[in-house]
């Protein structure tokens, strides 16, 4: 009786703790993932900077054109913490990375997210429209000067 008792009382820790210990590996290796793709960066950055010719003056910031001001906050937060992550170790990134993970994105930040890619559409269709408005315009301003040697067209 006690040998089934303990065999049934391993099974179901097993049992409760499988669900547990799975969410808890997938997290890791995702964590773990992130941190080694952030490494391998890292090093990368370390090699270029030893050799003056790749290391530019200026540095091309593809990401200067800001829709809105909640973009170019971002960006700069997301600067100053690559900038801290700079001195970070291995192990105290994946910490950072796990809690990152564990704790997933936010309602707010889902939201945020999802504003700010609204007006990035609304953003581009409004250039788009704006462009097709000067293209009309540059059209037409053609055609004023090809019929300027035509009579006018008067109806009867």
């Amino acid at each position: 009786m006690d040998e089934d008792l303990i065999a049934f009382g391993c099974v179901m820790v097993l049992f409760l703790a499988f669900p547990f210990i799975t969410v808890l590996s997938i997290t890791g290796c995702v964590a773990y993932g992130r941190t080694k793709a952030w490494d391998k960066a890292r090093n990368q950055r370390a090699v270029s900077l030893e050799s003056s010719e790749t290391n530019p003056l200026v540095e091309n910031d593809d990401e200067s054109d800001f829709y809105d001001t909640d973009d170019e906050t971002e960006h700069n937060t997301r600067k100053a913490e690559e900038e801290a992550d700079k001195f970070l170790t291995f192990n105290q990134k994946f910490r950072k990375e796990f809690r990152k993970v564990w704790s997933g994105k936010g309602k707010v930040d889902v939201m945020k997210q999802k504003e700010r890619e609204d007006r990035r559409k609304l953003a581009k269709a409004v250039a788009r429209e704006m462009n097709r408005i000067e293209r009309r315009r540059a059209r037409a301003a053609a055609r004023g000067t090809e019929s300027e040697d035509l009579p006018p067209y008067k109806k009867a």
